[in-house]
């Protein structure tokens, strides 16, 4: 693996915590450099899950860069920080903590289009970026997205009171209900984890339950912050300000409960054709779940992003 994290000391734009981050270069020096991703990582999980998937896309001429978040992974100062956002102004702290990281990116790499990709909370914190970001990118992938969530409107009130009394303190009813919800939803759940929605791969299950950096309960504080990223970037008016011939690719497994099992993911697609969007693309994978990335198949995935991404590259 061909990392650098030699610039150690990326502040994140809250002006507390610094940005765990790797950056991910070829292997092979004769490999040139001819785009850039930026991996933005979903909810209580982090950047190193996407390590081996990072360095493939860089020894294919990708160079990537992944960071933990706010209240994620190594960017955390304290175990009590995770899935704790901050106080003061949680959402626009995250939403720049992507241009701070991009600009690093580019820094690196100055003179090659530019790509960022969101996974989960990942892709709404992503489609909120580009609505007045998307000039800073050639093109976005969004993975285990969703459509619109009529809950969010009545759990948002509930958690802003919430994260004003408690905000440190972890919603385990909240956590244990959300995935009893999307674990209801799969016709066969392969295992009897609380977390079985998110692959069909059970060794990846078992890896997440060993690490004791994901599948923690957000605060509420957490919660609050991802209802009101999810509000934000989950209404159907959303994509408004993009540029119509701006590129995005949905990637979700067919049986990915956050995508109402490729039906939401779907609707997205159609909604931005019909609003005249002109370069949308779609991928939905067979028995595959929430984590394409991590299921047994994931090589195809590897694949197909790795194409998608070069072709967009080459039209740039």
């Amino acid at each position: 693996m061909n990392t650098d994290t030699s610039n150690d000391h990326i502040l994140s734009s809250d002006n507390i915590h610094y940005l765990h981050h790797d950056f991910f270069e070829p292997s092979h020096k004769d490999t040139a450099v001819k785009a850039t991703l930026l991996i933005v990582h979903g909810m209580a999980e982090h950047s190193g899950r996407y390590a081996n998937f990072a360095q493939f896309l860089a020894d294919n001429g990708v160079a990537v860069a992944t960071y933990d978040h706010l209240g994620h992974g190594q960017t955390i100062k304290t175990e009590a920080d995770l899935g704790f956002f901050g106080e003061e102004h949680p959402v626009q702290s995250l939403l720049k903590d992507v241009i701070v990281m991009a600009d690093s990116l580019k820094a690196r790499h100055p003179n090659v289009p530019h790509f960022v990709m969101g996974h989960s909370m990942g892709s709404f914190i992503v489609r909120n970026v580009l609505k007045h970001h998307a000039h800073n990118f050639t093109g976005a992938i969004l993975m285990g997205t969703a459509d619109t969530n009529p809950l969010t409107k009545v759990l948002l009130p509930v958690n802003k009171i919430l994260a004003k009394v408690a905000p440190r303190q972890p919603n385990t009813v909240f956590a244990s209900t959300m995935n009893k919800v999307l674990n209801s939803k799969l016709e066969n759940r392969t295992s009897s984890s609380q977390f079985a929605w998110l692959s069909a791969n059970t060794a990846n299950i078992e890896a997440y339950e060993a690490d004791p950096l994901t599948g923690f309960d957000f605060t509420n504080n957490g919660f609050m912050t991802l209802f009101a990223l999810m509000e934000a970037s989950l209404n159907k008016g959303w994509a408004v300000t993009i540029p119509k011939s701006f590129p995005m690719l949905f990637i979700s497994g067919a049986e990915d409960p956050i995508g109402n099992m490729g039906k939401g993911v779907r609707k997205i697609v159609t909604r931005l054709n019909k609003q005249n969007f002109s370069r949308i693309d779609i991928q939905l994978y067979p028995n595959m779940r929430h984590e394409p990335l991590h299921e047994k198949d994931n090589q195809i995935v590897y694949q197909d992003v790795l194409a998608w991404l070069e072709s967009h590259a080459s039209d740039s």
